[in-house]
This record gives structure tokens, sequence and C-alpha cells, in this order.
């Protein structure tokens, strides 16, 4: 079981919150993860993407399969696992598959340049691995945008949760992105100084590798609301209630065909510790009901 205490966040999009919330990821270093409420056991696995990079995944719980896309400067168990999200989805009678990103983790981050959407081709090798017929997506901030990705390039999932997002970072990833790279280059030096430091600490930490970082977030592409609007897939934008940092969830919402926004009590880095981020998100992959009027019902 993972058991670690460590810590699940992505890079805010707007500069003027970044004091505040490098203050909320410093407390996050120390807070205790919240244990599951059942004893579940997660087993590891490898798998070789497109270009023949070893990748990790964890597994855990027997029914239909989420696959679980982490956040920036994260992992499964940080992001899933430590936060009780993994074993909450479990427990409602799925298997949760939870890969860890390209450079990060146990997964291999060579260096170099990478193809554009490397990410969604991650995961798209993970499904033809376990040869998944059928699946849903549940992902967080990074992991989100992945998702989308992955629905705008043709896949198609039962249903999907897109946590910690908004229309910005979707429309406009690459700025998302070379904030982050910034960031992660200049550390104290950066436009917050606090935030660079908790950013190079996160680094050392889990002992990544600066420039493999910074190739991932340049293989990232955006997803233009015209390709937003051909997603037929049954969407939630699950967001804390004090994190806009990447946009509006409602927008983002707005942008989908069948989709609604929702909010957990939290910012951006708390959310998904929260109990009701894990129970909604388990909640909305287990219904049939149409995204607006699972909102309508489900009082969080």
């Amino acid at each position: 079981m993972f058991r670690v205490r460590r810590l699940a966040f992505d890079l805010p999009m707007q500069l003027s919150r970044r004091k505040a919330l490098g203050t909320a990821l410093a407390a996050l270093v120390a807070r205790p993860a919240r244990a599951a409420s059942t004893p579940l056991e997660a087993q590891g696995g490898q798998f070789s993407s497109f270009d023949g990079a070893q990748l990790f995944y964890r597994r855990m719980g027997k029914g239909p399969p989420v696959i679980l896309l982490h956040s920036f400067l994260s992992d499964g168990p940080r992001t899933w696992f430590n936060t009780g999200v993994a074993q909450t989805v479990a427990e409602a009678g799925f298997s949760v598959i939870a890969p860890d990103g390209r450079a990060q983790g146990l997964s291999a981050g060579p260096s170099g340049m990478l193809p554009k959407d490397t990410l969604a081709m991650d995961v798209e090798a993970l499904i033809r691995t376990l040869g998944l017929r059928s699946y849903r997506l549940l992902g967080y901030a990074l992991g989100s945008r992945t998702a989308v990705r992955l629905m705008a390039r043709g896949a198609r999932p039962e249903r999907c949760v897109l946590g910690g997002m908004g229309i910005t970072a979707i429309v406009e990833t690459e700025r998302t992105a070379a904030i982050n790279i910034r960031t992660i280059r200049t550390g104290r030096d950066s436009r917050d100084p606090q935030l660079g430091v908790q950013v190079q600490a996160a680094i050392r930490l889990q002992k990544l590798k600066p420039d493999a970082l910074v190739a991932v977030l340049r293989s990232e592409i955006s997803t233009p609301r015209t390709e937003l609007a051909k997603i037929r897939a049954p969407v939630l934008v699950l967001d804390g209630d004090k994190d806009d940092i990447n946009g509006s969830p409602t927008e983002l919402a707005e942008a989908f065909p069948e989709a609604a926004a929702m909010r957990a009590p939290g910012n951006h880095f708390t959310a998904v510790r929260e109990p009701k981020f894990a129970q909604t998100a388990a909640a909305f992959l287990k219904s049939k009901d149409p995204p607006d009027r699972f909102a309508a019902s489900a009082a969080i």
C-alpha cells in the first residue's frame, strides 16, 4: 500500500496568486495523507510507450477500469493514493489504473525534444497494452489537460472527470507551459521566489530531471473550442470552490456538448485531498445520468 506523506500539485496559471498558492504548497508538504477507509493493495507494472520509453503504472480494485491521470510534479501515489481518491474510486466498484507520467514517479524521463501530444500518446500506449475496450477517465490539473487531448485525438471514454481545470489552461496550454518552464528554470529568481523555491524543492525531493520536465511541458498543445465542441463523452469539471487559477471551470464545461461544472471544498492544491472531491468523482463515474442532471441532484 502507498502511505507516503508527499505532495500533489500542479503549477498555477495566474501569476498574481502565486504567493498565496506557494504558501499552500508548503502546508501540503507537511500535511498527513488521508488514509483509505479499507486497506486495498495496489499492484504495479511497466509498459512500453510509442517511442519505447518504459513507463510505470499502478492498478487496484476490481471492476470497470478508470484511468487516473495525475498533476504536474507528482505521480500516482501523490495525487491519487495518498489522498484517498484511488481507494474511494476502487471501493465504488472500479479497477483504478494510475500511470506515473513521463519523467515523473517511476516512469522514464529521457531528455531531448518530444513529439507534440506525448502525454496523450503515452496513455494511448497504456490503453493498447492493457487491451482496454472501454474505460473512464479522471484527471487533475496536468492530467485533465492530458484527458482532454486524449478525447480530442479520438478517445471515447464512457465518462470523464476533469479536476483542477478551467478553460484558459485548455485553450492556451502553451502559455501555461511557458509559465511553468520559467518557474522550473529560474527557481528563487522567478517572478514569485517563494513558489520557485517550492517547485525546486519538489524536484529535488522526487529526484526529477528538470530538462526532462521541460521537454514534457513543451510537448503540450492547446485544444481549441472547436475541438472541444466535437467531444461526445459525458464530462464533469470538478474544481475547488477557491480554484480559478486555470480559468473558469464553468466556461470549460460549456465548451463541451455534454458537461457540467461542480465545486468541491478547497483550492487548487487542497481540493483533491477533500473526501467530497473523491466521493463526487466516484459517484459521477458510476452514474448513468447526464452531467447536468447529475450536478443538479448531487449536492456537495
